[in-house]
């Protein structure tokens, strides 16, 4: 089933999105999609991809979550590309084909030492790629999820590089399951000052080569097996558990963000998923009340990824990322 929206951008069902993803998307890859990578200040490689139309009508810089790749948003990046919008994308440090990864066999283990050494990384890309490219262009952050808690600090800090925020899920307090988020702050911080801030934390699992769709935080199996299976086929795909290291600095960037979100200035909007088990609604409430210019949109029937999600939530989904570039927040 396929779906049309108004500017008559041919959305993938289920049932078509594998055919079409290993036919003409494969193809539009190939001829429309160029990688590089930039060095930061430290030295860590960061790997980047860009889609840009002829006489873009904007630019869309897509801000990924933990443990995420770029070919995650594949369709994310052709319909926005199809609409007319420049695509910027870059692979955080310790994910894809980003540097940053801890040593074999621990590669799968996501390990930060702080979010400012993400925020520095954006900064970086944004300097050095998306910037000169787009100087006259009007910029939009799209960031889900992690990327959500990366954009957020971003934004509380550098004025003048986006003129919106679109948040998708975004990790604004993050779950941590039967741990309190004290203990486990404290726990990843008693860790980290020891010497073992890159161990797998409690309750993370190493990436297995079974695939795991009924846990999953997506509704549509096509494209869960689509990302999972180049997971299979590409090592730089499987990071999957996080170490104590991140799980303390994620519960200090969350903290953070909340406590300065009134810095940000820009139009925002926030697009919560009522089955989400990932992060925490209080983190959303909590941030609104910080940034007051910051608008909700829920969709109550879907997972942690809403662009991941059944046909009909997936559609209103993308109808309401178009009309927000398009018409503003």
């Amino acid at each position: 089933m396929s779906f049309e929206n108004r500017e008559n951008i041919r959305y993938l069902g289920e049932d078509d999105f594998r055919p079409f993803m290993e036919t003409a998307g494969k193809e539009w890859l190939k001829t429309s999609v160029v990688s590089g990578n930039i060095e930061t200040a430290n030295g860590t490689k960061l790997n980047y991809y860009k889609a840009v139309p002829q006489d873009p009508r904007g630019a869309v810089v897509i801000i990924h979550g933990f443990c995420e790749f770029w070919g995650k948003y594949h369709e994310m990046a052709y319909y926005l590309w199809q609409a007319g919008y420049a695509v910027y994308f870059c692979e955080h440090r310790g994910h894809g084909y980003s540097g940053g990864k801890l040593p074999e066999p621990d590669a799968d283990i996501v390990y930060i030492d702080d979010y400012q050494t993400y925020v520095r990384d954006l900064k970086c890309f944004l300097d050095n790629v998306v910037v000169p490219e787009t100087d006259q262009l009007r910029k939009t952050f799209l960031a889900h999820s992690m990327g959500g808690a990366v954009a957020a600090l971003f934004l509380e800090n550098y004025a003048g590089y986006a003129d919106a925020v679109i948040f998708s899920s975004p990790m604004f307090m993050f779950n941590t399951g039967k741990f309190p988020a004290w203990l486990a702050s404290a726990y990843g911080g008693v860790m980290k000052l020891i010497g073992k801030g890159r161990s797998l934390a409690p309750g993370e699992k190493r990436f297995s080569p079974e695939p795991v769709f009924e846990r999953s935080s997506t509704l549509s199996k096509a494209r869960y097996h689509y990302q999972f299976d180049q997971r299979l086929r590409d090592r730089h795909y499987q990071t999957y558990g996080a170490s104590c290291a991140w799980v303390a600095a994620s519960l200090k960037a969350d903290s953070r963000l909340l406590s300065h979100a009134d810095r940000i200035q820009i139009p925002a909007a926030i697009l919560t998923a009522g089955q989400d088990r990932l992060v925490k609604r209080e983190g959303f409430e909590r941030f609104m009340q910080k940034a007051p210019q910051t608008k909700e949109y829920a969709f109550a029937d879907s997972r942690h990824e809403i662009f991941n999600a059944g046909d009909e939530t997936r559609k209103a989904f993308f109808d309401l990322i178009f009309r927000i570039l398009d018409e503003g927040i």
